[in-house]
């Protein structure tokens, strides 16, 4: 039989009515107080991290040139790369195909016909490839068109730009914006054959650019009333 509530003693209803607020009350405490009091302090330490931060920030100062003149400068400088990059197209249109077979035969053709031996003539790789020697080229190919593939695309580990103080071989090697192919010539002459060798270089079909050059003398001395026999090498890029 169910114990009454109006038979308990004071006392004892004292002491159930405790328990029951102290129920209740850890409840309210353990789901809403705990929380919301956590959430109150994060805010506290996001609010002093803030004004923290506003305390060490330093403003910047308005600058003090015109913004109109700004945007003048900006125009202008968008006109100049825009002309840049229309010569540029220009001049990459006026250049040879890469394994352009018209251009190197007239390289040979200009060395034969002032008179030089010419000791090496082959591709050069820039990177460490081994260089491959220049094929024998037909008369029935002599006559034919440029044979032209795809330049080398810039890979993702090399410089786009090399710096300037890296030599023009490293400028123009492949990966790079100024790639051209190179060709690497070991040539025996006198001097005078070697210089209208190189001034003829100017007036082939294509651009052709000495990026370096050393010259040695035999060893043998030439006789008396004939020129020195030079040994020249000379990086070209065609």
């Amino acid at each position: 039989m169910a114990l009454k509530l109006s038979q308990l003693k004071n006392r004892e209803q004292a002491l159930l009515a405790l328990t029951i607020a102290a129920a209740v009350l850890g409840g309210y405490v353990s789901l809403r107080y705990m929380p919301a009091n956590k959430h109150i302090a994060e805010l506290t330490q996001a609010t002093e991290a803030t004004q923290l931060r506003l305390q060490t920030t330093t403003i910047p100062e308005e600058p003090s040139e015109d913004i109109d003149k700004l945007t003048h400068q900006l125009d202008e400088q968008e006109h100049e790369m825009a002309a840049v990059k229309t010569q540029a197209e220009s001049i990459l249109q006026g250049l040879a195909p890469p394994d352009s077979l018209e251009l190197r035969v007239a390289i040979s053709q200009l060395a034969r016909l002032h008179q030089i031996h010419v000791r090496s003539n082959e591709t050069m790789k820039p990177d460490g490839q081994a260089a491959a020697p220049t094929p024998a080229v037909s008369k029935k190919k002599r006559k034919g068109a440029a044979a032209t593939t795809t330049p080398t695309a810039p890979t993702a580990n090399s410089a786009l730009i090399q710096p300037p103080t890296a030599s023009w071989i490293a400028r123009m090697s492949p990966g790079t914006v100024f790639y051209r192919p190179m060709q690497r010539l070991e040539l025996e002459a006198s001097y005078e054959s070697l210089r209208q060798f190189i001034y003829g270089l100017d007036h082939l079909p294509f651009p052709v650019t000495v990026l370096r050059m050393t010259v040695e003398r035999m060893p043998t001395l030439a006789p008396p009333g004939y020129p020195q026999v030079l040994v020249a090498e000379l990086v070209l890029a065609l």
